[in-house]
């Protein structure tokens, strides 16, 4: 049930305050008082009345000018008001009205005509009321949808060009082996055909990134736990991408721990989670840069980490890094203006999937580092250490 209407009663006569206090209260009305025009207005700005009784003669400021000024404001134009005057003028009467009075009480105040308009006037107030809330949230509907609209667009755009680069590779890779005679130079043939590869799994990397973030939103991405050896996790990515670092002449280097032992966990995940990590690296390292990629035992956990030697993570985008469809500002914007940064999202999801943790530590123009750690299983007894292999440079 809704709280009782709140009745502001103006008048410059306590003995009338009085009285229209004693009647509305009887009824069930909490009443708030003024004695003059001014502090009308201020407990209508303050306590929000739902009907003014107001009386036409006061001093300094009469009920006149209070109504043409709470009708002046968009917050109270629909407040009703209630005229209370000893007048009986019709001219006194049409100006009222033409000031916005909503209807007249003649003193002495009737009691029954008095609830019987009060009850009218609250009647239209709760219909007015209900058309505003209906407006507002129409409005904010319209605003919602006019946002989703666009940042439908700008996704469809990050998407889309996004997807563009690793298939324009693809492409033009391809347009290469057509014109390139095998017998000339096989060296350059599998240099393209390497190429060629890694564009197409670079596609793939993305496209899965969008299916399995909706899938990991809904709980609906099945882990599939195997036996997972860290050191050799981190090599086999370290292969993947030394081709592009080569090209993009950035220099890896490893700080493996070879203390055996074992995760429980999910291979391709992890492989994915740790190439996101290095491809964003890369990005973001320029020519001359280097890539630390580690992996280190630290009590029932392994930690992984990527460092790199790039611009670093802008303060005002660090806390929102692992957001979706994050977009920096100044010079890291137009290095990510258009990447829809799923990549970092799907890591994060994927090891808080696992039980584990991910993190980063940056500092604008000396780089980044991501790390990740997850639960690890007790060392495999009689298990040999495996050997670091250095990866191609």
């Amino acid at each position: 049930m809704s709280d009782p209407s709140k009745i502001l009663v103006v008048d410059d006569d306590e003995r009338n305050v009085r009285l229209l206090e004693s009647i509305l209260r009887a009824s069930g009305y909490p009443v708030i008082k003024a004695y003059d025009g001014q502090e009308a207005l201020d407990l209508i700005a303050s306590e929000q009345p739902d009907l003014v009784l107001l009386d036409v003669m006061m001093p300094r400021m009469s009920g006149l000018e209070v109504c043409q000024k709470v009708r002046s404001q968009y917050e109270t134009r629909l407040l009703p008001v209630i005229m209370v005057t000893a007048l009986n003028a019709l001219e006194e009467k049409v100006q009222a009205l033409e000031m916005g009075a909503d209807d007249f009480l003649s003193k002495p105040v009737n009691k029954v005509e008095l609830l019987a308009k009060l009850r009218s006037m609250l009647r239209v107030k709760s219909l007015h009321d209900e058309v505003e809330r209906t407006r507002r949230e129409l409005e904010r509907k319209n605003e919602d949808l006019l946002r989703m609209e666009e940042f439908k667009e700008k996704l469809i755009q990050m998407v889309v060009h996004d997807l563009k680069n690793p298939l324009a590779g693809i492409m033009g890779n391809l347009q290469l082996l057509r014109i390139q005679d095998p017998a000339e130079d096989a060296g350059h043939l599998q240099e393209i055909v390497g190429r060629t590869e890694e564009s197409a799994k670079q596609l793939m990397e993305m496209i899965l990134n969008i299916l399995d973030l909706a899938r990991l939103e809904e709980g609906k991405l099945e882990i599939r736990r195997k036996p997972v050896h860290p050191l050799e996790l981190a090599q086999t990515c370290l292969r993947q991408v030394a081709g592009m670092a080569a090209r993009a002449e950035v220099r890896l280097v490893t700080a493996l721990d070879r203390a055996p032992g074992v995760l429980q966990a999910d291979p391709v995940l992890l492989s994915r989670i740790l190439g996101n990590l290095l491809s964003n690296a890369l990005k973001h390292t320029p020519a001359g840069g280097k890539i630390e990629v580690g992996v280190s035992r630290e009590g029932d956990t392994a930690r992984f980490w990527v460092k790199d030697s790039g611009e670093g993570i802008p303060p005002n985008l660090l806390p929102r890094i692992f957001d979706k469809f994050v977009v920096g500002s100044g010079d890291h914007e137009t290095r990510r203006a258009y990447d829809t940064g799923l990549g970092l999202t799907f890591c994060k999801m994927a090891i808080e999937a696992h039980g584990g943790r991910i993190g980063v530590q940056s500092e604008p123009g000396r780089g980044s580092t991501f790390s990740f750690s997850l639960p690890m299983t007790l060392p495999v007894e009689g298990a040999t250490p495996l050997k670091p292999e250095a990866p191609a440079q």
